[in-house]
């Protein structure tokens, strides 16, 4: 994808005046033609609904039932078949996002299998690339480049749709700085969806913690949260908390701890148990709380997504007790453990536990650690790896190579400096 010409489509964005841009919204047409015809609301709602209701649906306020839809139509002589197809595809999309949205997995697959045969349809499209990156599968790179050529003809709620997809694609990529540059774009759309708005919000609270801008992203957890209670969404709301926790766990873990405590596991699916667990045990460390954490972490299964992250806590917590027999087992077990690519930042934080000769770790901060980061744009890890290198710069009296360290990081810090206020 081509941010620049991204973002010069959307800037230069006008709406097409023909079917794919005004039809679209079936308010929007209903409301077209009836003037069009030059007839009233009273007449064509005549038999059929409310004056009030006809007006709702003309300002696209609410999704009109398909029965009112089929009747207006026909007042005003349009043929079934040129609306029918625009509902559908709108449906698929509205399902779509309802799926993700609350988490429905059986919904999000629904309704992939009932388009998956369809081709050369741009909304259909869209509901195929939300449901690639929703599972994360590789597809999903085709769709989002394909799909962007395509932005001129979309309505709001799919231009919408595809920067929020495109900005899941870039999340399991890592680009964090693209994702949060994608997400500013979205101001530019004026459309009322609460779903979207608040996974949206989300994905911005997640960049701009992961780029370390914490003080601007608080309203968009504040946004998403209200939002996934308004319509009780409980997987998103424990899951935004644990998010919450795991990133307060090193500034305020007093304040992790509080949200933690809230949550109640019973309400938890596998992947919020384990990762409750996870988020638990980071916290009880933080506290030295060693044997409590431990346990929080045995609770986490051995075919679990959190499985290698747990063992390489596991491993942090026997280097402090100096548990040299433990520190083996554990050795062995993950010695031939292949991580998948999402889990390459913990093995990097694993191979820098490995080592403890101090020329050594400044080696692999500098050459492996520092720069993984810098690329996966973890300012998390780059925050922590910088400072330990500084540190054994500053020991052996390196101190001008510990400012050009420093000076590094902040030109990184710099960077999303200049993409938050531009």
């Amino acid at each position: 994808m081509s941010l620049t010409s991204l973002k010069n489509k959307i800037n230069k964005r006008v709406r097409i005046s023909d079917y794919r841009s005004d039809f679209q919204e079936i308010g929007s047409f209903i409301k077209k033609k009836r003037k069009e015809l030059n007839v009233t609301q009273d007449r064509i709602s005549n038999g059929i609904c409310s004056i009030s209701y006809l007006s709702k649906i003309e300002n696209n306020q609410i999704v009109p039932n398909e029965f009112y839809v089929k009747e207006i139509m026909s007042k005003l002589e349009v043929n079934e078949s040129f609306f029918q197809k625009t509902l559908d595809d709108k449906l698929y999309l509205n399902n779509m996002i309802k799926g993700i949205f609350f988490l429905d997995d059986e919904l999000v697959n629904d309704t992939f299998k009932e388009v998956e045969d369809i081709e050369n349809n741009l909304v259909i499209n869209l509901v195929k690339l939300g449901y690639y990156v929703y599972f994360n599968i590789e597809d999903d790179n085709q769709y989002v480049m394909m799909l962007e050529n395509l932005v001129t003809n979309m309505n709001d709620l799919e231009l919408l749709s595809y920067l929020y997809f495109s900005s899941i694609y870039f999340i399991s990529k890592e680009k964090f700085k693209t994702t949060l540059e994608i997400l500013f774009l979205c101001n530019k759309i004026s459309i009322n969806n609460d779903y979207l708005e608040a996974l949206i919000s989300e994905n911005s609270y997640l960049a701009k913690q992961r780029l370390l801008k914490k003080n601007c992203s608080h309203d968009d957890f504040k946004n998403a949260k209200e939002v996934y209670n308004k319509y009780h969404n409980i997987k998103r709301v424990v899951n935004l908390s644990l998010w919450e926790a795991h990133y307060l766990t090193e500034e305020n873990p007093e304040k992790a701890i509080i949200i933690v405590k809230k949550i109640k596991e019973s309400l938890q699916d596998v992947y919020l148990h384990d990762f409750y667990c996870l988020v638990k045990a980071k916290i009880l460390m933080a506290f030295n709380y060693y044997k409590d954490s431990v346990l929080s972490l045995n609770k986490i299964s051995n075919d679990s997504n959190f499985f290698y992250q747990k063992m390489i806590l596991l491993y942090s917590i026997c280097k402090i007790d100096n548990d040299q027999g433990m520190l083996e087992e554990i050795k062995i077990l993950l010695q031939d453990y292949n991580p998948d690519k999402f889990q390459l930042k913990h093995k990097v934080f694993y191979h820098y536990l490995l080592l403890n000769n101090e020329e050594d770790l400044k080696e692999y901060l500098r050459d492996i650690a520092i720069p993984y980061s810098i690329e996966i744009d973890d300012y998390y890890g780059l925050k922590k790896y910088t400072r330990d290198v500084m540190d054994i710069c500053i020991n052996t009296s390196r101190y001008k190579e510990a400012t050009q360290y420093y000076k590094k990081y902040q030109k990184e810090l710099d960077k999303v400096d200049r993409l938050m206020f531009t």
